[in-house]
C-alpha cells in the first residue's frame, strides 16, 4: 500500500510539470504560419496583431483574411508592407494590394519587383504564384510556388498552391509531390481531405 500511495504522489507531481511541458511545446508551434496551416485564422491574424516588427507576419496576416474573404483587412496588411523600408516587402505590399483592387496587370508587376530586389524571399515568389494563379497563368504559378518551397521547404500552402497549379497543367508527379509534402506540413489543414482524396486516385487499387 505504501508503494502505491508513493506511486500516486509521483504521477500526481508529474502530471503538471508535463503539462507545462506540453504547453511550452505547443506555444512553439503556434506560429502565424502553424496557425493558417492548421485554418485556426481568426488566431494567426490576433497573432500577427502582436509581431508588426516582423513583416512575414503581416503578409501572412494578408492571407488569412484573404482566406477569411476580408479584402478590406487584408488591404491594411499590404498597406503597413507598403511602408516598410525593404524594397522587397515594400513590392510586396504593393501587389497585395493592387490585386485586392483587381488591378492583376499591377500586381504582377509588382510582385516582380519584388523577387528583383530579393530572389531569396520565399514570399515574392509565393507572391507571383498567387498572382499568376488569378492570371490563370498555371505554369508560370507552378514555377513560382516551387521557387518559394525551395527558399522556405516549410512553407505549406506554396506546397498545396504548387500541387494545384501543377495538376492544371497535368504535371502529375511533381503535383503528387508537392501535395504529399502539404498532407506532411499542415496535417490538419482544411484542405487536408480533398488533397487525400486526389493523391487516392494516383495510387493502385
Amino acid at each position: 500500500m505504501p508503494a502505491n500511495r508513493h506511486s500516486l504522489r509521483s504521477l500526481a507531481l508529474a502530471t503538471p510539470i508535463l503539462l507545462f511541458s506540453a504547453a511550452i511545446v505547443a506555444g512553439q508551434e503556434a506560429t502565424v504560419q502553424k496557425l493558417i496551416e492548421r485554418g485556426s485564422l481568426d488566431e494567426a491574424v490576433q497573432k500577427a496583431e502582436g509581431e508588426r516588427d516582423n513583416p512575414e507576419s503581416t503578409y501572412l496576416a494578408a492571407q488569412a483574411f484573404g482566406k477569411m474573404d476580408n479584402g478590406g483587412r487584408a488591404n491594411e496588411e499590404y498597406s503597413r508592407l507598403r511602408e516598410r523600408g525593404e524594397e522587397d516587402w515594400k513590392a510586396i505590399g504593393e501587389s497585395g494590394a493592387a490585386l485586392v483592387g483587381g488591378n492583376v496587370d499591377e500586381a504582377m508587376a509588382a510582385a516582380n519587383r519584388a523577387v528583383s530586389a530579393n530572389g531569396g524571399n520565399p514570399y515574392a515568389h509565393y507572391q507571383v504564384g498567387v498572382v499568376a494563379s488569378r492570371q490563370q497563368n498555371f505554369a508560370q504559378a507552378a514555377e513560382a510556388f516551387g521557387r518559394s518551397v525551395q527558399a522556405k521547404p516549410d512553407l505549406a500552402y506554396a506546397h498545396y498552391y504548387a500541387g494545384l497549379a501543377n495538376q492544371r497543367i497535368k504535371q502529375i508527379p511533381k503535383m503528387s509531390e508537392h501535395f504529399e509534402a502539404f498532407m506532411r506540413l499542415a496535417p490538419d489543414a482544411p484542405e487536408r481531405a480533398g488533397v487525400a482524396a486526389i493523391l487516392r486516385t494516383l495510387r493502385p487499387r
